[in-house]
């Protein structure tokens, strides 16, 4: 009786823990917040321009400035909404708002040049509206 009891704790402590974060019931759904400076400071998706890897670090560049963080490029795949978001690299992920142009090669997002992947393009070419022939398909 007394390992059933404990059992049953145990599994509703689990349930209690896990629902919480699996169901990612996020307070502010619009933005991130990173550590600078020894405080969490709040950074709009809408403010984002793009994101580059290096290593163990991640480059958040922002309208107003650009932020080095102790973070993997793929944690903030995860965790910035893909519908604004896009890898296209294997360093980089750009706001989707922000792109200009868009080449085989490259995007530009708020006249600065970001490389794309060869692996990344076909996905970024197929996700945007097109028209005319460009040639690029």
């Amino acid at each position: 009786m007394k390992e059933n009891i404990q059992e049953l704790a145990e599994h509703s402590m689990n349930g209690l823990f896990g629902e919480r974060n699996e169901s990612k019931d996020l307070l502010i759904r619009d933005a991130i917040f990173i550590r600078d400076k020894g405080c969490l400071t709040k950074v709009k998706y809408q403010n984002i321009i793009y994101l580059k890897g290096d290593g163990n670090y991640t480059t958040l560049v922002t309208r107003e400035k650009s932020y080095s963080l102790r973070n993997i490029l793929k944690e903030f795949e995860e965790m910035l909404p893909a519908t604004r978001f896009l890898r296209i690299h294997k360093s980089f992920i750009v706001n989707l708002d922000e792109i200009n142009t868009i080449s085989p090669k490259e995007v530009t997002v708020n006249n600065q040049k970001v490389p794309v992947g060869r692996t990344y393009y076909q996905t970024l070419i197929n996700g945007v509206q097109k028209l005319g022939s460009n040639g690029f398909d």
